[in-house]
């Protein structure tokens, strides 16, 4: 199994956000995880990116441990709260610095992104000047740039217009189809059932598969 989560717990200010999560995610598959704000679909991803570290339980990709704070074992495209783009330099400049981290930058990716989403002749303004709509639609390009094999986002399509959702929609069944494994989380579940292969629900901690498997 590529991602593998055993008992994962987490409390947070005497508030238990995570509750003995189990769960296995395999190579080529959308999964939705959907529930309300609080529910702790975010903290879920932040544990699997290794962003915090938990009170009990393990996290592994490919057989490989995810350890707080360090390297991860794989590449992993990431949406999670607000991206951390420089307002003052362009979002070409900003795509640019993000992908030479880890000397990954293909331009003809980027330009295609760009393209699909609708940011090309505004790829060398600054990123300040973007609308929240744009800035998210930025958000997905740098998340899938890299060809990253694991790809987490919360909740991508907040402040997309209908086609925009759309066009996120069919990107994210390409990127499916070319064996990356996808983990959405979103309260919006009618966009997750178009897509999804397998729904998860997350209330109060607790994660469980729904019955509205695809």
């Amino acid at each position: 199994m590529y991602v593998k989560i055993r008992h994962l717990t987490k409390t947070i200010k005497r508030k238990v956000v995570l509750r003995d999560v189990n769960a296995e995610f395999e190579r080529g598959n959308i999964y939705g995880i959907v529930g309300p704000n609080g529910s702790g679909k975010t903290m879920l991803l932040r544990a699997i990116c290794g962003f915090i570290r938990p009170d009990n339980g393990t996290v592994s990709i490919d057989g490989k441990p995810v350890e707080f704070n360090k390297k991860l074992p794989e590449s992993v495209g990431v949406i999670i709260e607000n991206p951390g783009f420089i307002p003052s330099q362009s979002a070409m400049e900003n795509l640019r610095y993000l992908a030479d981290i880890n000397h990954a930058f293909d331009q003809d990716e980027i330009m295609r992104l760009l393209d699909l989403f609708g940011l090309r002749n505004h790829a060398h303004e600054q990123v300040r000047s973007y609308s929240l709509g744009m800035r998210q639609k930025l958000a997905i390009v740098q998340a899938l740039m890299e060809h990253q094999p694991l790809i987490l986002l919360d909740e991508p399509t907040n402040g997309l217009d209908e086609h925009s959702v759309s066009v996120f929609l069919e990107e994210m069944k390409r990127q499916r189809d070319m064996g990356r494994t996808v983990l959405i989380a979103s309260h919006h579940s009618d966009e997750l059932s178009q897509i999804a292969d397998h729904l998860y629900l997350m209330s109060d901690g607790v994660l469980s598969s729904s019955d509205a498997d695809c």
